[in-house]
């Protein structure tokens, strides 16, 4: 194959809106392994990376030099880079192949292929090899597995998902080279989780079996990620980290005595194994992100966490006891959850003393019941799409029936009023104290947003709400099928592989 170049780039969040979620800013680790395991498997091409959470602008380099492109995105980075994405297409190589991977392009293909050739919906490694190996030979796109693209008759086309075995792929350090000090570096031990959460994107992605590298493995790209940049602090983006106790284990003690320190994925059942907890702790793994979601039963219910709501405020305490410090994002936006109950939800994280709750809506995306037959939490007309926010975790994105979207923010930024009066008056370590001033302060940086996006959200919810703040759901429903309805049926006819009709916004 001839030598190619190729740019990765990490889109990054909208100035207006930095998010406060550990989880939100620091996923950005799977461009890395993509790009890392094209330049293993193809040393003689050139792979180049922008990061624009750095501040680096893809405009910087020089884009019609690239046979490939590949950008990576949540729904925020994507929908806050229009006018990026513009750009890229609009510089790119003469005949050369713009390929969009990550959650974004998982959920909505459709949207990312405006803008790119080809859309990567679930693990990416071996597709972006394959799919450029196609390219270069003029193979068939139809044969790479976990891609989409929009083909000569029209229609969008999903070919089958497939998961990979464990792979031995590790980010190459040099990409880390430009990178200012890091607060945290964003490393995968696993992947996969055996849950089955409905609200969770991940599992589309990376799939329910659960796969590990090699400690060996795992150990070479910590130590080489601290020579390139000197981090000794790790976001371990694993699902689920602790699915495995002897995996656990054996990834303890291979770090031990490095002196790095973790945060890493879990459920609260791994406060169960108090032993395994402090053995972790001994190591590192001082903190973990969550998925508490809520104290309600019926809301965990309705998210099919499998979790025993009754037990998780000792579960939690547990934690606290044990020095380990708690990240949860909690998710309001399903109608059960009124006024009382959101600042009843933000009193009991400070209660079992969760050091850093990250309040969230309900985010969904549209037309998945039609596209891959999954379930989703709320219907496709009541999901707000007309602003740079979309499935931006922080940001109201759902019209509710019995609460304005404006409300609904409003009752993020007051939740976290209330969590932090009540934080500081349960908590008495010094430390722990420090830490949710810390935190409190950084929430701060999105109260400017949060404000800009409710008057966004008085705007364009006027029409669809009575004086007494009902939906008018027949209004809201017609609005949506005249804006959406060609976009839906072309999806639909798609899907069944016959003549499309085309949205005109997603023409090609």
């Amino acid at each position: 194959m001839r030598p190619i170049s190729v740019l990765a780039i990490q889109l990054g969040f909208n100035a207006d809106y930095p998010d406060i979620s550990t989880l939100a800013t620091t996923y950005n680790d799977g461009i890395y392994y993509v790009a890392s395991f094209v330049k293993h498997q193809l040393p003689n091409a050139r792979v180049d990376m922008c990061q624009m959470f750095w501040g680096e602008k893809p405009t910087d380099f020089d884009l019609g030099s690239y046979d490939y492109i590949l950008i990576s995105a949540l729904a925020t980075h994507f929908w806050s880079n229009i006018p990026v994405l513009e750009d890229i297409r609009r510089l790119r190589k003469p005949g050369g192949t713009i390929i969009i991977g990550g959650p974004h392009a998982a959920f909505a293909p459709y949207e990312a292929l405006v803008y790119a050739d080809f859309a990567v919906i679930a693990e990416g490694e071996v597709p972006a090899l394959e799919l450029i190996e196609a390219l270069e030979s003029g193979g068939d796109p139809r044969a790479v597995p976990n891609v989409a693209f929009v083909d000569e008759a029209g229609l969008l086309r999903i070919n089958p998902i497939k998961r990979y075995g464990t792979l031995a792929n590790a980010i190459d350090p040099a990409f880390l080279a430009r990178a200012p000090r890091l607060h945290w570096a964003t490393v995968s031990m696993s992947r996969g989780c055996p849950f089955d959460c409905s609200f969770c994107y991940a599992i589309r992605l990376l799939g329910r079996q659960f796969r590990t590298k090699s400690v060996e493995d795992i150990v070479a790209e910590l130590d080489g990620i601290h020579r390139q940049t000197g981090c000794t602090r790790f976001y371990v983006t694993d699902l689920n980290f602790t699915t495995r106790r002897d995996f656990c284990q054996k990834v303890a003690e291979a770090v031990r005595g490095r002196g790095y320190k973790f945060i890493a994925m879990s459920r609260i059942s791994h406060a169960d194994d108090i032993a395994l907890v402090r053995e972790l702790r001994d190591v590192g793994f001082e903190e973990y992100c969550l998925g508490v979601e809520s104290e309600s039963p019926a809301v965990l219910s309705a998210f099919n966490k499998k979790v025993d709501a009754g037990g998780q405020a000792e579960q939690l305490l547990r934690f606290a006891e044990n020095d380990i410090y708690i990240h949860s994002a909690i998710i309001f936006g399903l109608e059960m959850q009124d006024e009382e109950a959101i600042l009843n939800t933000a009193r009991w994280c400070a209660d079992v003393r969760i050091a850093h709750p990250t309040f969230v809506c309900l985010a969904e995306y549209p037309f998945q019941k039609l596209l891959f037959g999954t379930r989703q939490d709320i219907e496709d007309h009541r999901i707000i799409m007309e602003v740079p926010t979309y499935q931006h975790y922080s940001f109201v994105g759902v019209f509710p029936r019995h609460m304005r979207p404006s409300v609904l923010q409003r009752l993020i930024l007051k939740s976290y009023d209330v969590f932090f009066e009540r934080a500081m008056e349960v908590e008495s370590r010094p430390q722990r104290r420090m830490r949710l001033k810390s935190y409190a302060r950084s929430t701060t940086m999105s109260r400017h947003g949060m404000e800009r996006h409710i008057a966004q959200l008085e705007a364009l919810e006027k029409p669809y709400y009575t004086p007494s703040g009902a939906l008018r759901e027949d209004l809201l429903k017609s609005d949506f099928e005249a804006r959406h309805g060609p976009t839906r049926e072309w999806l639909a006819r798609s899907a069944r592989g016959a003549e499309p009709v085309f949205a005109k916004a997603y023409a090609r």
